[in-house]
């Protein structure tokens, strides 16, 4: 009898599961907008509540765990597939005029990034404050001991590490022979290279853990960390395929032009969704000299690989005005569509709408919903629900150079060699597919280092001088609200303070193993905008980084390739025999620079859009991540970063989400 009843109780509970895109209720304690890491992390904490219902709505489609997301070595191939936006930004004229693919779709920075964000006006936000959300996040796998581990300075400091968290965080089973190489060099040249690199305390040389499942050699993504795991809760409702038009207030007459369905759907950006851009590496494939026989693997798919319990908090006083109370806006709920051409739908919130969509997105539905500049919204007559100059302003991104310097006498299979050679591809298949090891398990990146300026001897200090004595207004645009100037410089002077720190990263040099660098500038001085194009929520939003409009940033990338030459001259490298050719081992400062403005594009880190902020400098939340002038909507996401830390962003996101399950106080 207690095995009936027990299988009786297993059917019934199975009857009660969600599958994705069950039917919808009318209304939901919380609605949360954008299914990334960020979206699914906050849906997935809000529903540990059996008695609080969730609607995470996303607008893209649900992945099938193809190869290229679930295996390592195919990493970077989602770029330009119908899981990719396919942006474009407008010519970049601080370059060389043409635009850029702005691709939308672990490690965390150092103390000093986030001491960053309390100095501009955020308490409770400082590296130590979000550290615990960090390891919450986590479950860390450390690499055993072993001479190859050894040879490329894994240290792992267990303290920083959380071990019961949804997301596994491990090492890769393969080192190629040349990061032996490559961390050798940096030793050679006196680089830090033995340290845990999410300890937040040292610039230097680090292998980075990955979000790697160890069993099996997968990675693990925001699906299969947040939601598969927990996909049996029947109080947490997951629907892809849905755009969210606006968000709708109390009162609120809103953007009439959201509600009419238009002809045609513009939804996946300017180009097609199933067409692969050369992406993050086009210029090596255009400076190489690659081979024109038959592949059965694109190599530019190889190329475009890239790796990537609450504490209560103590609240201390802010000079940012409160976002709760009688008068602010009220969100009641969310207006959606699964096309342009589609009827749109509304469903109504009981407490919370959460905009959780990135950094191109998030400014983008928040204008539509009447938030943002007056000067913007009203000659698109859009009502203004909320006047706030910076949404959709103080873009920031890494801005990445791909440099191929191809060895000549490399000391193992690269991983060109193997996806451009059938039997090797099929060998080393198998031999994943078996035992979970071999190249397969990791992708072409592979070590990384993050510098402090100070390793650039010979230009660091005229760095530092433009960046103290530069003017605000001179390198933004003309236009801007004092508010956003203000911020910039109140940013800009700690930018300053952190080229000046030889414990602070100022730029990355990511290793390939088949003879490439990418040269990424890790504290970006440019700003950069994201406006409408119309009121019409499917026409994709104009997108202007603006790379390269302060000079600053030109100069440190030009300083780090100059620098690899050192690194290329050294014993180790020297021994692998790399190949310089554009640009050239004697290139000139000007060459290189036009180089780099031909050559540069985005590192997938585009953030600080709706910056957390006080008013006076431009801010679009409070510490809260509540937008100012409403009462109970938040956003959460690379939006509200108010300056760019100098690391990958996936591990800080997670963070982030994590944090703001206090900030809500939704009790368990």
């Amino acid at each position: 009898m207690n095995l009936f009843l027990a299988f009786l109780l297993c059917i019934l509970h199975a009857a009660e599961c969600l599958p994705l895109n069950s039917p919808l209720l009318d209304s939901y304690d919380y609605i949360i907008v954008g299914g990334g890491p960020s979206g699914l992390t906050v849906a997935n904490r809000l529903s540990e509540n059996p008695a609080t219902n969730v609607l995470l709505l996303e607008a893209g489609p649900a992945d099938s765990n193809e190869p290229w997301i679930q295996i390592p070595f195919f990493a970077g191939q989602g770029v330009g597939s119908s899981l990719d936006w396919n942006l474009q930004t407008v010519p970049q004229t601080f370059l060389d005029g043409r635009t850029r693919a702005l691709p939308q779709g672990r490690n965390r920075g150092g103390i000093g990034d986030y001491d960053d964000w309390v100095a501009l006006g955020n308490p409770g936000w400082s590296f130590w404050d979000l550290l615990p959300y960090f390891v919450k996040s986590e479950t860390f796998t450390p690499h055993p001991q072993s001479d190859a581990a050894n040879a490329v300075g894994i240290n792992q400091n267990p303290l920083v590490h959380g071990h019961s968290g949804p997301v596994n965080v491990s090492f890769s089973n393969h080192i190629y022979n040349e990061t032996v190489n490559f961390f050798s060099a940096l030793n050679e040249l006196q680089m830090p290279v033995s340290y845990d690199p999410n300890d937040g305390t040292t610039a230097g040389a680090s292998f980075l853990p990955l979000s790697l499942n160890p069993a099996n050699q997968t990675r693990c993504d925001a699906r299969s960390a947040y939601f598969e795991p927990y996909a049996t809760r029947p109080n947490l409702w997951i629907s892809t395929n849905q755009h969210v038009t606006r968000v709708l207030f109390e009162g609120g007459s809103g953007n009439p032009n959201t509600t009419i369905p238009t002809p045609g759907d513009s939804s996946v950006g300017q180009g097609n969704s199933y067409s692969r851009p050369d992406g993050l590496f086009s210029n090596i494939t255009q400076n190489a000299i690659v081979s024109k026989r038959p592949r059965p693997w694109p190599i530019n798919l190889v190329l475009n690989a890239f790796t990537s319990r609450f504490r209560k908090q103590k609240r201390e006083p802010t000079n940012t005005p409160i976002t709760s109370g009688p008068g602010l806006l009220k969100a009641n709920g969310v207006e959606f569509a699964s096309a342009a051409s589609a009827p749109r739908k509304n469903i109504t919130v009981v407490r919370e709408v959460i905009i959780a969509a990135g950094a191109i997105h998030t400014p983008q539905i928040l204008k539509l919903s009447g938030i943002g500049p007056s000067s913007e919204l009203q000659p698109l007559q859009i009502p203004v629900m909320v006047d706030l100059p910076g949404v959709g302003m103080n873009l920031q991104d890494h801005a990445l150079v791909g440099v191929f310097y191809p060895y000549q006498r490399p000391t193992s299979l690269t991983s060109v060699q193997i996806a451009s050679n059938y039997t090797l591809f099929n060998q080393f298949g198998a031999i994943y597919q078996a035992n979970r090891t071999g190249p397969w398990t990791a992708g072409p990146p592979d070590g990384n280092a993050f510098p402090a300026l100070s390793v650039l001897t010979n230009s660091s200090l005229s760095i530092i001088t433009k960046a103290q004595t530069q003017k605000a207004t001179h390198w933004l645009p003309t236009d801007i609200h004092p508010n956003v100037l203000a911020g910039f410089d109140a940013q800009r002077q700690l930018l300053t303070k952190a080229l000046q720190d030889p414990k602070r990263a100022v730029y990355e040099l990511l290793n390939f193993n088949y003879g490439a660098f990418s040269n990424v500038n890790m504290r970006p001085f440019s700003r950069g905008t994201v406006k409408l194009i119309s009121s019409r929520p499917f026409d994709p939003p104009i997108i202007d980084p603006r790379y390269g409009s302060n000079p600053v940033d030109l100069d440190i990338l030009l300083a780090s390739i100059v620098y690899n030459r050192k690194v290329l001259a050294t014993t180790p490298m020297k021994l692998l025999q790399p190949l310089q050719l554009n640009p050239s081992p004697n290139a000139t400062d000007q060459e290189i620079l036009e180089f780099i403005k031909a050559n540069l594009q985005t590192e997938f880190h585009p953030s600080g859009t709706c910056a957390m902020l006080p008013l006076d400098l431009g801010g679009v939340v409070d510490p809260q991540l509540l937008v100012y002038g409403t009462q109970n909507l938040r956003l959460v996401d690379a939006s509200i970063m108010p300056v760019i830390p100098a690391s990958h962003l996936q591990a800080v996101v997670y963070g982030v989400a994590e944090k703001v399950r206090t900030e809500l106080r939704e009790p368990l």
